[in-house]
């Protein structure tokens, strides 16, 4: 999440999933076994549904506690974001792209080529003799192909945008 404390609105990067938690034995047949001190205890297991995971991002008004845009992405969001005195939001998507966004209505202004990796870290920017530069880490994560059961793809790599004055 990031924040823009000039137009007060917040930034979220979120994944919607909907699992569900069954207590008691993992199968029917077993004994309920008690917790041993020392070890981990689930005390039942996780399930999963067959509804598609999806991603959200989205802007919140602070001041009034309403959302201003939204989008939801076929994918889940596992990548911060990054807002910008000049009014520009970025986010890193699963398939490597990098969206810049106009904070104020949504509307998508730019996107990287795909990158070598998942781009799920957030973003940072800096200034070098009046130039700026988004920065982005592209490593990937095991988390998306868990959801989407497709092999991801692995990186550690370092990409440098310039924006345009």
């Amino acid at each position: 999440s990031s924040y823009d404390p000039m137009q007060q609105r917040m930034f979220v990067c979120a994944s919607s999933v909907i699992n569900g938690y069954t207590g008691g034995p993992v199968n029917a047949d077993a004994k309920f076994t008690p917790p041993v001190s020392g070890n981990s205890f689930l005390g039942g297991a996780t399930t999963f549904t067959r509804v598609a995971r999806t991603g959200i991002i989205a802007a919140l008004d602070v001041t009034t506690n309403k959302i201003a845009w939204r989008y939801q992405w076929p994918e889940q969001c596992y990548s911060g974001t990054l807002a910008t005195a000049g009014k520009l939001l970025f986010v890193g998507r699963n398939d490597g792209r990098v969206q810049a966004y106009d904070d104020l209505s949504g509307k998508l202004l730019w996107q990287s080529p795909k990158l070598r990796a998942g781009a799920n870290s957030a973003p940072i920017t800096y200034t070098v003799n009046g130039k700026q530069y988004l920065v982005i880490w592209v490593g990937g994560n095991s988390v998306t192909s868990f959801a989407t059961g497709v092999a991801p793809k692995f990186g550690a790599d370092l990409y440098a945008f310039a924006l345009p004055s």
